[in-house]
C-alpha cells in the first residue's frame, strides 16, 4: 500500500508498506480521509519522534477486515478512529481518561497513522459515522472530540459566556460546539480574515481581530461582558494563557486545549485574587455521560452544512508534501487540509 513517511524536518514522502493485518480485537480500516493537525505540523517542522512513521490521526474510513473476537462491526461500515492505544488497566484508563495513561500511544505519532491507504486499530477505538457523511467531514470527528472534551473540562453550562482564543480548526469547532451546548454568547479571536469569516458563519457573537485581541482589549471585553469560560486553543510559544487570565471573570474557568512547547507564565496573583480554575485538556475521554468521540460524531453529522467550510483543501496522498506546505501557511486561506489516500 501507499503510505506517507516522515523522516525528518520537512522530509515527508510517499513510500510502500505491507498492508497491515488485524490481530485479535482489531479492525483494518481503509482510510478515506485524514486531516493534517497542528501537532502534525510541529513534527513536520522539528522532526518526528519516531522517524519513518506515517503521520496523521484525524482519520475516517471504511471497515475493511475484522480480526478475531470483534463484534458490532461489519465490512463496509463507515467509521471515525479514536487514535489512541493505552494499557487499559491503570487508573486513567479505568476512569475513561485513556489519553492520560502513562503508556498512551497516539497513531501518527508513536506508531503508523492515517496518512496511508490502510490502518489497523483496536475495535474499541472505532465510532460509527453517518453513511452519507462526506469523508472530509467525517475526519473532523477527531478535532471536534478535542473541542468537545475541552468544553467538558471547562464545565461549560448553558447560558454562560465563552471566549475562544484562536480560530484554527479547534477554535472554530469549539465555537460551534459551545453554541450547540447552549452558550449565551461566544467571542472568538482570529488572526486571518478567512478565519474570522468562518467564525461569524458558525455563529460567533463577535470576532476580535488580532489588533483588538490585545491584553488591554481582552481586559475591557471581560469588564463589559464577564467571561465565564475561556477556551485557549493556540499553544505553541504564544502568550495566550496570560490573555486568558486577564479576560476570565472572578471564579471563572480557563480550559487549555493548545499544546505549549515550553514553560508558560501564569499571573499567579490574578488567578489567586479571581480564584480562577485552569483545566488542562488532553485529547478526549469517556465518562458516564458517554464518549467524547461519540458526541463529536453526532455533532459533525448534525452541523455538517455549517462545518463544510472548514474543509478548505483536499490533496491526494501522492502529493502529501504539498499538503503539508499548504497546511503550514494559513495566509493562503487554509483551515483544514485533508489528505485523501
Amino acid at each position: 500500500m501507499a503510505a506517507a513517511s516522515l523522516d525528518g524536518p520537512h522530509a515527508v514522502s510517499v513510500t510502500r508498506r505491507l498492508v497491515p493485518e488485524p490481530g485479535p480485537g482489531e479492525v483494518r480500516v481503509r482510510v478515506e480521509a485524514c486531516g493534517i493537525c497542528g501537532s502534525d505540523l510541529h513534527f513536520y517542522h522539528r522532526g518526528p519522534l519516531f522517524p519513518s512513521t506515517s503521520p496523521g490521526h484525524e482519520m475516517a474510513g471504511v471497515v475493511d477486515t475484522i480480526g478475531d473476537g470483534v463484534e458490532g462491526f461489519a465490512s463496509g461500515d463507515r467509521v471515525a478512529v479514536e487514535p489512541l492505544a493505552s494499557c487499559g488497566h491503570c487508573h486513567a484508563c479505568r476512569t475513561g481518561r485513556d489519553a492520560a495513561c502513562p503508556e498512551a500511544r497516539i497513531f501518527g505519532v508513536h506508531q503508523h497513522g492515517g496518512l496511508a491507504e490502510y490502518v489497523t486499530v483496536p475495535a474499541r477505538r472505532l465510532f460509527p459515522v453517518a453513511a452519507d457523511l462526506p469523508p472530509v467531514l467525517a475526519s473532523l470527528t477527531e478535532p471536534m472530540a478535542v473541542a468537545f472534551h475541552g468544553l467538558r473540562r471547562g464545565a461549560l453550562e448553558p447560558g454562560q459566556r465563552v471566549l475562544v482564543l484562536g480560530a484554527g480548526t479547534i477554535g472554530l469547532l469549539a465555537t460551534k460546539a459551545a453554541i450547540a451546548l447552549g452558550a449565551q454568547e461566544v467571542f472568538l479571536t482570529a488572526r486571518h480574515p478567512h478565519q474570522a469569516e468562518l467564525g461569524r458563519q458558525l455563529g460567533a457573537t463577535r470576532v476580535l481581530s488580532e489588533g483588538e485581541a490585545t491584553r488591554e482589549g481582552l481586559y475591557r471585553l471581560g469588564c463589559d461582558a464577564p467571561i465565564d469560560l475561556v477556551v485557549e486553543t493556540v499553544g505553541g510559544d504564544a502568550q495566550t494563557l496570560g490573555d486568558a487570565v486577564t479576560a476570565v471573570r472572578p471564579c471563572g474557568t480557563i480550559s487549555v486545549l493548545g499544546l505549549f512547547l515550553g514553560d508558560v507564565a501564569l499571573d499567579g496573583m490574578s488567578l489567586f485574587v479571581k480564584e480562577g480554575t485552569v483545566a488542562w485538556s488532553n485529547c478526549y475521554a469517556r465518562s458516564p455521560e458517554g464518549a467524547d468521540f461519540e458526541a463529536a460524531a453526532d455533532m459533525v453529522s448534525r452541523y455538517r452544512d455549517e462545518l463544510a467550510g472548514l474543509a478548505t483543501h483536499q490533496v491526494p496522498l501522492a502529493d502529501v508534501q504539498r499538503a503539508f506546505r499548504l497546511a503550514a501557511d494559513k495566509k493562503n486561506g487554509t483551515v483544514k487540509v485533508t489528505v485523501l489516500p
